[in-house]
C-alpha cells in the first residue's frame, strides 16, 4: 500500500472513515497485478480520527490516506524509488482536491510511505501491508503456525496464522500469549 500523513490546519468536516471510489475499480487492480504500475484512479481511503490523542500537535486535522499500490519490485515491476514516491503523493494530493478537499492551502505536516519504505522499514516483503498473500485456494491455509519448531519461538503477525489486517493480527498475538502461557506453566 501507498500512504499519506497529512496533518491540516482547519476542518473539513470529513467524516472519520471517507472512501473515494474510481470510475472503473476493475481498473485499479489490473493496474496493481497486471501491468504492475500505480493507479492512475484509485481508490482513495482517508481515516480522519476526532480523538485528540491520535492528532499531531499543532494541527486541527490528522489524516491517514491510504491507496492499494503495487508491490516494490524493482527488476522487474514498480520501483518505488525516492522520486516516483514524491510524485505519486503529489498525483494523490491533486486527485483529491479534484474531489474538492482543500489540502494544499491548509497542509502543516505532510508524510508518505511507499512500498518501498515498508519493505525497508518494517522488513515487509515488497511492502505488503497485510502480510505475505492470500491469493488462491489453499495459500491462506499455509501460513506460517504461530508455535515454531524451535522451543520458545513463536510468530505473531500478519503473514502467520489467522492472516492479515490489524483484527487478525491482535487474534494472533492473543494466540501467542496464550501458548507462552502455557508455556511458562509447564
Amino acid at each position: 500500500g501507498f500512504s499519506l500523513l497529512i496533518g491540516l490546519r482547519g476542518s473539513s468536516e470529513l467524516g472519520h472513515h471517507t472512501v473515494f471510489f474510481p470510475k472503473d475499480y476493475d481498473a485499479e487492480f489490473d493496474s496493481i497485478f497486471e501491468k504492475r504500475r500505480p493507479v492512475e484512479d484509485p481508490a482513495i481511503y482517508i481515516c480522519n480520527p476526532n480523538d485528540s490523542k491520535m492528532k499531531r500537535a499543532g494541527v486541527d486535522e490528522s489524516w491517514s490516506v491510504l491507496i492499494n499500490a503495487p508491490r516494490h519490485q524493482p527488476k522487474d515491476g514498480f520501483n518505488w524509488d525516492e522520486k516516483s514516491s514524491k510524485e505519486y503523493s503529489q498525483h494523490i494530493i491533486n486527485l483529491m482536491e479534484a474531489k474538492g478537499l482543500d489540502i494544499r492551502s491548509r497542509v502543516e505536516v505532510l508524510e508518505y510511505r511507499s512500498p518501498a519504505d515498508l519493505e525497508r522499514n518494517v522488513n515487509a516483503p515488497g511492502g505488503s501491508i497485510y502480510g505475505t498473500s492470500s491469493n488462491g485456494a489453499r495459500s491462506a491455509f499455509w501460513r506460517a503456525r504461530n508455535r515454531s519448531k524451535i522451543k520458545n519461538l513463536f510468530l505473531v503477525g500478519g503473514s502467520t496464522h489467522p492472516g492479515g489486517g490489524l483484527p487478525l493480527v491482535g487474534i494472533s498475538a492473543e494466540i501467542v500469549a496464550e501458548a507462552v502461557e502455557e508455556n511458562l506453566e509447564q
